[in-house]
């Protein structure tokens, strides 16, 4: 059979076919990045975009086969069809699965183009010998030449496939992407046609360039469809050349080059910077001269080689400086790799010398009081779950600062916090090494008792240095202390429930008079109130009046006579029973209900002295404490001379008692208002004398009648007593009476008897009365006389 080779050269036809191709190309570039971009049902992806790649493929081929103007076979015709469409299918469904992977060696590379130049191939000869079986008639040397050509294409398909696949679209890449695909459907449009020539006899006299001219279109195709790939590599090199250097220039972070052998190869100027060397000393130098310790070192030797096995780790070490000083620096490292072997190590390093001291700053402020930089709640809280944790036993000792709200009240809370400052260092001084004071909060301290320390002696040494006074902004203070002692484990395993039993301890001790401690044991816990429950049941307990007074008479010492009573505030719980006034009169002052509780203390005095009169008794004047916030409230002298009025009394028969701090505050004002309770016949008494403002100037120049030494200097009377005899010279000096509070024992009123303080007051002659009580003494010294 004689066939027209000519018609199969057709430039038209082609120009089509190259057409078809191209359109392949592109599909082909997309349906590869597509599946890159999106990783989800990669394997169905592949399938499908394959399908759709051999279809396009399939029909181009067909268009190939009725063009050519060779006679075919149309009995074959549909088993080439399906033939073809399967070898095409699973040649792009490879093709595709490659493109995806990074191939780093040439053997593989190699390999990869002739498994898809030889699946173009077999495809190519397979579809053409079932439809042209007829006109078969192999040329061993065109074939050999074919297929040179084919994996010539398939190497430069494979790379252009691989870079378009792998590199992120830069605008460079998508103008290259239309390149390779426009080059590549050239490429592949020639396929068929030298395949064809290769199998199909030559016609005679059509001569040589006739059956070459395929195979000169091929290579021109081929040479052309190379130089993308070429160029698109150059491009892709340069820009992470740039990339590298740009990283490596330009990064804020120093950056180091490192050989295997841990030389210093090359650094950045900001390496130059964090160090001091210059660039020439950094470079041969061992990475490790420039580490801190041998310590550090063998640490980063660990790191390093760590590092050349493939971890990539940040740590976290000190750098020597060309100085001799030190920075704190994070190392981010990771390997170089050059063609699968790694060549050295880049160390990005970042001096976090500041962010430490920051974080350092941090952390000790949120362990440490901002005032006194005593360790916080938090600190200690931290400290008691270590001793936890190893099982050892300690002690809780919990102190509060009796008369310290006196002081935020007067001189308000920044002299207040001067204080705190005095009592933090006075703690530090006290207490042992190896034992922790903290600071909970206002004027609550805690100090937390190690093994091998005992909590009394601690506790003890802790009351007696705050007998002394203390000295802030010129001036003297008396601030005593009352300490609470709990066990661990003895009184409980629960550190929070510790807490509390320390808390606990210490309102008893305040309960007892102050300045001393107490222990902790289980009938507090039985005694223990909600102070919220309280602070509401107070208020109730205001507005219904049903708080009553207690009377402590006062007694000359030489007559042994009552010469009057101080009027104290007692509350019966309907539940709890009685509340010591060391619970809730600070609960009172915290929650702003002290003045309607001494008002009502008041109005309560003024009727039972009222009843007195009416039954004849000859009362002797009654003294009642009032709190400096209440004394100045402006409208405290008008209350008091309403309430004479209104319970028709006269002044002679009070006596208010106000605390020296008072003195500091608008000494003209308070002057004026002290004067004016004495002009209505009303006594002022200076409560708790010779404990807070000690400049005794302002005393020569106030309106007062009679200080009252405070408990404190009476109980320790021995050590204190030239304080006493001061005390009492001066009020004699001064024509003001004396009074001596908390008198307990005979050698304690001897003794103020020998220097001069007749009248005193306490438990040696009575402790406090209810007023039917105090009413029976009374009236059994009136029947006396």
């Amino acid at each position: 059979m004689e066939i027209p080779h000519m018609y199969i050269f057709d430039i038209k036809t082609i120009a089509l076919t190259v057409v078809f191709l191209v359109i392949s190309s592109m599909m082909a570039v997309e349906f590869s990045r597509q599946v890159k971009k999106n990783t989800e049902r990669k394997k169905r992806r592949i399938a499908l975009y394959s399908m759709l790649l051999a279809f396009t493929f399939l029909l181009t081929h067909i268009f190939v086969i009725i063009s050519s103007g060779v006679p075919f076979s149309t009995g074959n015709f549909y088993s080439f069809l399906l033939l073809f469409y399967a070898i095409c299918s699973i040649g792009a469904y490879a093709a595709f699965s490659l493109a995806q992977r990074e191939i780093t060696n040439t053997p593989q590379y190699i390999l990869t183009s002739l498994l898809i130049a030889s699946s173009i191939m077999i495809a190519e000869y397979t579809a053409f010998f079932f439809i042209f079986s007829d006109a078969i008639e192999i040329h061993w040397t065109l074939t050999v030449l074919t297929s040179l050509m084919v994996s010539v294409t398939s190497f430069s398909l494979l790379r252009f496939l691989m870079q378009i696949t792998n590199e992120d679209i830069y605008e460079f890449i998508k103008k290259y992407k239309y390149w390779g695909s426009v080059s590549g459907g050239i490429a592949l449009g020639g396929i068929p046609y030298i395949v064809l020539s290769s199998m199909l006899p030559i016609t005679e006299g059509a001569g040589i360039q006739s059956f070459l001219a395929p195979f000169i279109y091929m290579a021109l195709a081929n040479l052309f469809f190379m130089l993308v790939p070429d160029l698109f590599g150059e491009k892709l090199i340069m820009k992470n050349v740039q990339s590298h250097l740009s990283l490596f220039s330009h990064n804020p972070d120093s950056v180091f080059r490192v050989d295997l052998e841990g030389s210093i190869r090359n650094v950045n100027k900001e390496a130059v910077e964090l160090t001091g060397y210059t660039a020439n000393e950094l470079t041969g130098l061992h990475f490790i001269e420039l580490i801190g310790s041998s310590e550090e070192g063998k640490k980063i030797r660990k790191y390093y080689r760590k590092v050349l096995s493939g971890e990539t780790k940040v740590i976290e070490t000190t750098l020597k400086k060309a100085d001799a000083t030190f920075a704190e620096v994070r190392i981010t490292a990771v390997r170089i790799i050059v063609k699968n072997t790694t060549v050295g190590v880049f160390g990005i390093v970042r001096d976090i010398t500041e962010q430490k001291k920051a974080d350092r700053l941090i952390e000790y402020l949120a362990y440490h009081d901002e005032l006194t930089n005593l360790p916080n709640r938090r600190n200690l809280e931290k400290v008691m779950a270590r001793l936890f944790i190893k099982d050892e036993t300690f002690s809780l000792i919990y102190l509060d600062f009796d008369r310290f709200k006196r002081i935020n009240d007067t001189f308000g809370h920044s002299f207040g916090d001067k204080i705190l400052v005095q009592i933090g260092r006075e703690l530090e001084k006290v207490i042992p090494e190896s034992c922790l004071v903290a600071r909970i909060g206002g004027d609550e301290f805690a100090i937390l008792v190690t093994e091998g320390n005992k909590p009394e002696v601690v506790a003890a040494d802790v009351v007696k240095a705050f007998q002394t006074p203390l000295y802030a902004g010129g001036m003297e203070f008396l601030i005593t202390a009352s300490l609470g002692i709990a066990h661990f484990p003895d009184d409980t395993n629960d550190l929070e429930l510790l807490l509390k039993y320390a808390d606990m301890a210490m309102y008893k001790a305040k309960e007892n008079g102050t300045n001393n401690f107490q222990f902790f044991d289980e009938s507090m816990a039985d005694q223990d109130v909600n102070k919220f429950e309280l602070e509401n049941d107070l208020r109730n307990a205001i507005n219904n009046d049903s708080l009553t007074v207690f009377y402590q008479p006062k007694y000359n010492s030489n007559t042994n006579e009552i010469t009057g009573a101080e009027a104290l505030a007692r509350w019966k719980h309907p539940r709890h029973g009685m509340i010591p006034p060391g619970v809730f009169i600070p609960i009172a002052e915290e929650a702003n209900l002290i003045v309607p509780l001494e008002r009502m203390i008041i109005r309560q005095v003024f009727r039972q002295l009222v009843a007195w009169k009416e039954q004849k008794y000859e009362v002797p004047r009654t003294s009642i404490n009032i709190s400096i916030i209440h004394f100045y409230q402006e409208d405290f002298v008008k209350f008091m001379q309403k309430s004479l009025n209104e319970y028709d009394l006269v002044g002679e028969l009070i006596e208010i008692e106000v605390t020296e701090s008072i003195m500091i505050k608008k000494e003209d004002s308070i002057n004026e208002q002290l004067q004016a309770l004495r002009e209505i016949g009303i006594e002022v008494s200076i409560d708790d004398f010779g404990t807070g403002y000690s400049s005794l100037s302002y005393l020569s120049k106030l309106s007062v009648d009679r200080l009252k030494i405070d408990q404190s200097f009476v109980s320790h009377s021995q050590e204190n007593r030239e304080i006493i005899s001061t005390i009492v010279s001066m009020a004699t000096n001064l024509k003001l009476k004396v009074i001596a509070e908390g008198v307990e024992t005979e050698s304690q009123i001897d003794l103020l008897k020998s220097l001069g303080c007749q009248e005193v007051q306490g438990y040696y002659y009575s402790p406090p009365l209810p007023s039917n009580e105090y009413e029976t003494m009374m009236n059994r010294e009136f029947l006396a006389n």
